[in-house]
């Protein structure tokens, strides 16, 4: 069985983690139990969802030319 090439039907799913996580990022510093151990974990999650985002975009305009 070959799988076919395009983007992963989990597409939409990292891209609504990737907007969640940024948003945790903004939010989570003003609450008093802010550590510093938070936002390096949330930083460690969004850097990969960023490298995804930007595959599922740069293939996307690759498929519209």
């Amino acid at each position: 069985m070959m799988t076919p090439p395009g983007v992963p039907d989990g597409a939409s799913v990292a891209v609504a983690v990737l907007l969640v996580m940024l948003l945790l990022r903004d939010i989570l510093p003003l609450l008093k139990n802010w550590d510093e151990s938070v936002q390096t974990s949330l930083n460690m999650g969004i850097l990969p969802l960023l490298f995804s985002f930007g595959a599922v975009v740069l293939y996307k305009l690759v498929a519209l030319f």
